[in-house]
């Protein structure tokens, strides 16, 4: 019989646990409820959503991972009925790892991840320092693909020799991310790294912090190079692309006056809803503060306290 892995027992440990702990929130909330006669506040509600959600992406990380789905929902259904994670437990045969899907996603990120980080580093040399809150976003943005990346290379276990023969050395991966910024007039890397900044990596972020709090590495892997060995190889490739406007500033709005004359009349404008660079992250799930509204229709349902431990410990 197929028995998960170190990191995979460490995800499947958590997502069960984590539903024991959600479980037994409600019926405690339950129980309160019916004593006083009083609705949990909302900060029980603001943490039961933030503890839900991040289940949620433990689930999304490990998909991404390659942990069996037959896995994942056995230690739920293990979860809903108050059993707490033991190693001794079996678990179900699961099904035969899609590797087609879960290697050539990672791959996608990776490229995408030496692309962004090529885009970043031929801005910095433009124009250094010019747009200190756009430069925030793009690297916090950098930081979920990166972190995210690392998390689920390390859920799957690869190591270096694997990422080698993947998407091989930090001089190999530089070299295709420089060829995603080859050609590419000035102008025109200022406009796609601000994309960059629009992208929704929200998901990515929460899948981060949900495999770390599983105790799965994020910050790095064996199979990726260091952002620092990556920046490094790229900027020492790096040819600094020719400028389209030689009168533009340092400044962000001269920049933003560059990008905008550089689209030609009539000509077609960057659609950030259909791009490769932005249609990854489209459906990402919002990390904005959640504030409970009963009508509200919310990916993650609102508990309902009809009666006392429903649906817990059965």
């Amino acid at each position: 019989m197929r028995a998960p892995t170190r990191e995979q027992a460490a995800v499947l440990k958590a997502l069960q646990n984590q539903t024991v702990f959600l479980n037994r929130m409600v019926a405690t909330a339950t129980e309160r409820q019916h004593k006083t006669g009083q609705n949990p506040p909302q900060s029980w509600y603001e943490d039961y959503q933030g503890r839900a959600i991040l289940r949620e992406a433990l689930i999304d990380a490990a998909h991404a991972g390659g942990a069996p789905r037959v896995w994942i929902e056995h230690v739920r259904e293990r979860g809903d009925r108050g059993t707490h994670w033991r190693a001794d437990l079996y678990l179900r045969e699961p099904e035969p790892t899609d590797w087609g899907r879960v290697l050539g996603d990672l791959y996608a990120d990776v490229q995408r991840l030496g692309a962004w980080t090529a885009l970043h580093a031929a801005y910095e040399q433009i124009t250094p320092n010019s747009d200190t809150t756009t430069i925030a976003e793009v690297e916090a943005n950098l930081r979920a693909m990166r972190y995210r990346t690392a998390g689920v290379a390390n859920l799957l276990g690869l190591t270096r020799e694997e990422g080698r023969a993947l998407w091989d050395d930090a001089g190999e991966w530089a070299d295709a991310a420089i060829m995603s910024v080859d050609g590419l007039l000035a102008e025109q890397v200022v406009q796609r790294w601000q994309q960059i900044a629009r992208v929704d990596t929200s998901s990515y972020a929460l899948q981060a912090t949900a495999l770390n709090n599983a105790g799965i590495r994020i910050d790095t892997a064996a199979a990726l190079c260091t952002h620092e060995e990556l920046v490094t190889a790229i900027t020492e490739g790096l040819t600094l692309p020719p400028a389209l406007f030689k009168s533009a500033g340092t400044t962000g709005t001269d920049i933003d006056a560059a990008v905008d004359a550089a689209i030609r009349p009539g000509a077609a404008v960057h659609d950030t809803e259909t791009d490769p660079l932005t249609a990854l992250f489209s459906h990402a799930a919002s990390t904005q503060a959640w504030v409970y509204d009963p009508a509200a229709d919310c990916d993650i349902g609102v508990p309902q306290f009809s009666s006392l431990g429903e649906g817990y410990g059965q």
